[in-house]
């Protein structure tokens, strides 16, 4: 499928809840290339109205897109203990785009708990990581996970150097 068949639901008609880990794996199970995999913080955006024919003519409640968040990792930097968390996983229903998903899930997850920076992965196969560039992530390298690479991003919300 390509962009010109997807069907298109904005984020701003979207409401972001926090969702269980059985509601996470059956969505990213049926709609993220790789699966479920373990996380901390699940989130989905559902849509809060009916929408027209312009937003994909979805029900409100239909959930589009999902993302996990892993627990903290912490470390001391210059006397300060920081939390980081990885977002691990983001996938949206396979024939909708949602403008501004991922974003919206992110403010969501930051306004919630707090974190000193989220970092995540990219694999340059499938993107250049510009929708996380997008959102103020910034490239830190390449990751060698043995058969593949990945491009590492971190979005840092504290000072901490």
């Amino acid at each position: 499928m390509d962009n010109l068949d997807l069907k298109t639901v904005y984020a701003r008609n979207c409401e972001v809840r926090r969702i269980d880990k059985a509601a996470a794996r059956e969505f990213m199970d049926r709609c993220h290339r790789m699966g479920f995999t373990s996380g901390r913080y699940h989130y989905a955006l559902f849509v809060k109205r009916r929408t027209g024919e312009s937003e994909a003519g979805l029900d409100a409640g239909t959930m589009v897109a999902a993302a996990s968040f892993s627990q903290a990792r912490k470390w001391v930097k210059n006397g300060r203990e920081v939390r980081s968390y990885e977002w691990v996983r983001y996938c949206s229903l396979p024939e909708v785009r949602v403008v501004g998903g991922m974003g919206k899930i992110l403010d969501e997850f930051i306004s919630r708990v707090r974190p000193d920076d989220v970092m995540t992965y990219s694999d340059p196969l499938w993107s250049d990581g510009d929708a996380y560039k997008a959102l103020g992530f910034v490239p830190e390298g390449e990751k060698d996970f043995g058969e593949y690479k990945s491009v590492k991003l971190r979005l840092k919300l504290t000072d901490y150097d």
